[in-house]
């Protein structure tokens, strides 16, 4: 096996968890009252930021373990900080747009951002934006995020919210866009419902 179908294997894997690991959000965001919603909010946000900084790696063996399986080289000196981003990201559309928003914002970021990726990896071919972005991977993004908003939001909104979020996501910003797709995501739904 080679280094490549390995490390496409692990992107896979890991955009699957990420998939899944979000939608629980929309849990506690419907169903919740709002101070325990926020009390997990904050819970969350913590133990992310305790695995950010490498709290008790030593004792926490098994639980780190897990936690590097799903990460990228390139974040070990970091592990969960794209979770983090995420995290905070719809915290905030939860705070200041609201419950639906922030429901918008779960979906987008988690089924977007997973085809985005498992796309571009298998078939992006032309990189836009002088990034390692692909036309083939934001193109997934807007098309997967607007089937999954569709048949909740309506065709006009649901276009709109995939679009500016999947242009959002391809934009190379110095923000992780696990922090900025929900952000825009919910602001943009909170903006549309309020016109």
């Amino acid at each position: 096996m080679n280094i490549g179908k390995i490390i496409e294997e692990l992107e896979v894997r890991r955009k699957i968890f990420h998939l899944l690991a979000i939608l629980l959000w929309l849990l506690p965001l419907y169903f919740f009252p709002t101070w325990l919603t926020v009390l997990l909010f904050f819970l969350v946000l913590l133990i992310n930021l305790l695995t950010v900084l490498k709290t008790g790696e030593k004792s926490l063996r098994l639980y780190y373990k897990m936690v590097y399986s799903f990460e990228r080289e390139k974040n070990y000196k970091r592990p969960g900080i794209q979770a983090l981003w995420a995290n905070v990201g719809i915290f905030l559309s939860f705070l200041f747009f609201g419950k639906y928003p922030a429901m918008v914002s779960v979906v987008v970021l988690a089924v977007g951002d997973a085809f985005a990726s498992i796309v571009g990896i298998k078939y992006g071919r032309r990189k836009i934006w002088g990034t390692n972005r692909s036309l083939e991977g934001t193109t997934a993004f807007f098309f997967f995020s607007f089937l999954a908003l569709l048949p909740f939001l309506g065709f006009a909104k649901a276009l709109i919210v995939s679009f500016s979020s999947a242009l959002v996501e391809a934009l190379p910003l110095k923000l992780d866009d696990n922090f900025t797709v929900p952000v825009v995501a919910g602001l943009v739904y909170y903006l549309m419902c309020g016109l």
